[in-house]
């Protein structure tokens, strides 16, 4: 239930969408209440000023990114890995008949060099999907066959493919890690997710060591300087994809699926 109801009430609520439904909204008032629809349309620009116009977004995601940086294991002994699946659209691959990568395609590329790196470790890939239909071919079977292209042993791999959320990912990745203060675990995923994750992980009692990729920001931010480079398309992009996280982060903590608010 809390799957679909967080997808569902993402699609309509999401800030874009938002600015749209207002708008919306704001024409019908216009011809039946004048007074309501200036109000509305004041609501709507504050949001377009903030979403659009200034770099909010952008520094959201950058408090998220910030939050753990690439830890030093060069000479650490690491019992496992868990790597959080993402990377490759299984919808448009199975379309073209060719993989197609996303944003997120660090999660491999690094898991892949880590696999190589700690040979003895335990590696489980938790995948799934999160949308409402099935895709027809499994991020799973692509992640493996991405990997055998990389040169990993997937042998070595263990491949969950039922989870639809990231508190899915661990809770059915869970039985194949080894629960002891003793094992060190690698955790990776995007920089960006890693505080969502990290959260669930402690309300499930499981530790990690959080290993972050696919940074998509700088290490500092600044706001005195934005005004030198406005990009609101880009502007837009960040807000939309900060706020699912920290709104993601506030739901969690409440729904009592992870251990950290914000």
């Amino acid at each position: 239930m809390f799957f679909y109801l967080s997808k569902v009430l993402w699609s309509l609520f999401s800030p874009v969408n938002i600015l749209v439904i207002l708008l919306i909204v704001g024409i019908f008032f216009q011809l039946i209440n004048k007074k309501i629809y200036k109000r509305i349309y004041q609501i709507n620009l504050i949001l377009f000023i903030l979403i659009v116009f200034l770099p909010t977004g952008t520094y959201l995601l950058w408090k998220l990114e910030d939050t753990y940086s690439k830890p030093n294991i060069m000479n650490s002994n690491i019992d496992g890995i868990l790597i959080l699946g993402g990377g490759i659209d299984e919808f448009m691959t199975y379309e073209h008949q060719q993989v197609i990568l996303n944003d997120r395609i660090e999660r491999m590329t690094e898991s892949a060099k880590l696999i190589k790196k700690f040979p003895s470790a335990k590696i489980l890939f938790s995948g799934g999907h999160g949308t409402f239909s099935e895709p027809k071919i499994k991020g799973s079977k692509l992640a493996k066959n991405f990997y055998k292209q990389m040169g990993v042993n997937t042998d070595r791999i263990i491949f969950e493919d039922k989870s639809k959320n990231t508190y899915e990912n661990f809770l059915f990745s869970k039985k194949f890690i080894g629960n002891t203060k003793d094992e060190k675990w690698l955790l990776v995923t995007s920089a960006y997710h890693m505080k969502r994750a990290m959260g669930v992980a402690g309300k499930l009692n499981l530790d990690f060591i959080p290993y972050p990729v696919d940074f998509m920001l700088n290490k500092s931010f600044n706001w005195k300087f934005w005004y030198h480079k406005i990009y609101f398309l880009k502007n837009m992009e960040d807000f939309q994809l900060a706020s699912h996280e920290h709104i993601g982060l506030i739901a969690y903590y409440f729904t009592k699926k992870s251990n950290i608010m914000y």
